[in-house]
């Protein structure tokens, strides 16, 4: 049976006219491909998510993980290595892989000896286009034109229009995934199921592999000692008001050093201090209906105080101008605080190491009385999906998956993330790997973007080359055990609207837009209520209606 959705209407929903002028691809004879009839999940027989089952030979964590989103903590590297994948994965065969990295780009295959210690393993020849981050829609779009897809996809939750290129033209993986059936890959089966439900169901069918991050989200970085000094370090949710906080903020700022970094990129961090002012996370349910957290008094209660902050002096005099070094500049202590998603806890650890003690703010009690909260994350912001293949050629990619999925403590796991011993990495006195010169240059799994082809539950763990880690990992872990009880989650997860797939980024640049210009003094505070008008009306209702009726059924499920 057709489906409608033809190669043509894929190219016209992504929105890629302009690859299509740039590479000549014509459109001509593109035919209609089987898939689902419907992209929703209204009115389906919904496939059960795959049956979380803790990998039976993974090392215990010190700290324990919980459904909630706090994440499994280790105070040491575990003496012994367990085997997480009892055969190679592969037959030999080229995989070819589409994916992306935040760095620079990997060297070729012949010169970067993680990518050849890699394929040894899988027992296949990964054959990697890596393709920079922020280039991947426009990237995206163009693989598409090109009618030739590789065998493993990395999709981005903000790529516009996915879904129909998904239905389409890649695998349906219920039969493989679905319930028990995942246990045949111990490694996906042992990924949390709340990344499988931020990837959302196709038609009521499981298409998408996720690539798990922490759920705890984003937070307040801090430098203790300084906070200390100014009086406003207190490690309890609300306990300190958001005026004796800002005192303190406003104590710090000065001699060209700043309480709070900020950056273009994130708006000034809006969504770690928006929440403290009782705002939902991106939606609210009234009455079975979905409304945009936008439109409440406690979302323009944080954008305000932002803005109060700004005036204040509390960031830098050009805070857009700063995405380069909004990391650089907490890490070597120009600003005291800086916003940013639970997987940087590592790398800021490993950057400051004992310059100073890197703390978690928890959020302040607001002026507007409401409860303080803290948004959770989804649980994954990017999935792998597959090329259409027979059922021994889906397996076999899905073995590949599976070793990529392999949890902390294993073989496998040391491979992707540390590298080869003597090669990548050296042994500390506690056996944590250290990271030779040629890692640091490059050659790791960062440049090969293979972190994006699948990965397990994000662990906490410093190694012993990172003064007093272990402690920090219990103090980070404190803070996720506590703000769970304060986290508000987004009730879109799991849902799917074709609107809001296709109008995300526009919506979220619209938004964001006014938070900068409000906060930079360039419109009154009086001038959001006319952006969430034109926000709504540009797609905003109408993702809010969609997103309403996929709950309505997801509750009758």
């Amino acid at each position: 049976m057709s489906s409608g959705i033809s190669r043509r209407n894929i190219l016209r929903t992504i929105g890629i006219g302009t690859a299509l002028a740039a590479t000549g691809v014509s459109l001509t004879g593109c035919s209609s491909t089987s898939g689902p009839t419907s992209l929703g999940n209204q009115g389906k027989d919904l496939a059960p998510w795959p049956t979380f089952t803790p990998h039976p030979v993974a090392p215990a964590p010190d700290l324990p993980a919980s459904d909630k989103g706090v994440q499994p903590g280790y105070l040491t590297y575990p003496k012994k290595l367990t085997q997480s994948v009892a055969d190679k994965p592969g037959d030999g065969s080229k995989v070819t892989v589409w994916t992306i990295t935040w760095g620079a780009p990997p060297k070729p295959k012949q010169k970067h000896q993680l990518w050849q210690a890699l394929n040894r393993a899988l027992g296949v020849d990964l054959d990697l286009v890596v393709v920079p981050a922020g280039e991947s829609a426009q990237k995206f779009a163009t693989l598409v034109a090109g009618g030739s897809l590789p065998d493993i996809m990395c999709v981005s939750a903000n790529l516009p229009n996915s879904t129909e290129l998904i239905a389409a033209k890649c695998q349906d993986l219920t039969d493989f995934l679905s319930g028990d059936a995942v246990k045949k890959y111990p490694n996906l089966a042992a990924i949390p199921t709340y990344a499988w439900q931020a990837s959302s169901r196709i038609g009521g069918r499981i298409y998408r592999v996720p690539v798990e991050r922490p759920r705890i989200g984003h937070s307040l970085y801090a430098n203790q000692e300084r906070l200390k000094q100014a009086g406003i370090w207190v490690p309890e949710t609300g306990g300190i008001t958001v005026d004796d906080f800002t005192k303190g903020l406003r104590q710090i700022s000065g001699r060209r050093k700043w309480a709070m970094g900020a950056a273009g990129a994130g708006a000034f961090g809006f969504n770690t201090i928006v929440p403290a002012f009782g705002a939902p996370n991106q939606w609210y349910l009234k009455d079975g209906r979905f409304h945009t957290s936008i439109e409440t008094d406690e979302f323009k209660a944080g954008v305000e105080q932002l803005a109060a902050w700004q005036k204040a002096g509390v960031f830098r005099p050009d805070p857009l101008s700063h995405d380069a070094t909004l990391m650089t500049d907490f890490q070597t202590g120009i600003t005291a605080t800086v916003s940013n998603s639970a997987v940087t806890f590592g790398s800021n650890a490993l950057a400051i190491r004992d310059g100073f003690t890197l703390e978690t703010v928890r959020p302040f009690k607001p002026s507007n009385g409401a409860k303080p909260g803290h948004w959770f994350f989804p649980g994954a912001d990017y999935q792998t999906v597959l090329k259409k293949a027979p059922k021994a050629r889906i397996e076999l990619l899905l073995r590949v998956l599976d070793f990529m999925a392999a949890p902390f403590g294993t073989k496998e796991y040391e491979l992707i993330n540390y590298g080869v011993e003597g090669t990548h990495f050296t042994r500390a006195a506690d056996g944590s790997p250290t990271a030779t010169q040629l890692f640091l240059d490059g050659d790791n799994k960062d440049t090969l973007g293979v972190g994006f082809m699948c990965s397990p539950q994000t662990p906490l763990f410093l190694p012993a080359s990172v003064p007093g880690g272990a402690d920090m990992v219990k103090r980070r872990h404190a803070f996720e055990t506590e703000i769970v009880a304060a986290g508000i989650a987004d009730p879109s997860v799991g849902l799917l609207s074709r609107t809001w797939n296709a109008k995300l980024n526009e919506l979220q640049v619209l938004k964001e837009d006014a938070i900068k210009a409000i906060v930079m003094g360039r419109k009154p505070l009086s001038s959001w209520d006319a952006m969430v008008k034109q926000w709504k009306a540009a797609g905003g209702d109408k993702a809010a209606d969609e997103f309403s009726a996929e709950y309505a059924a997801a509750q009758k499920a």
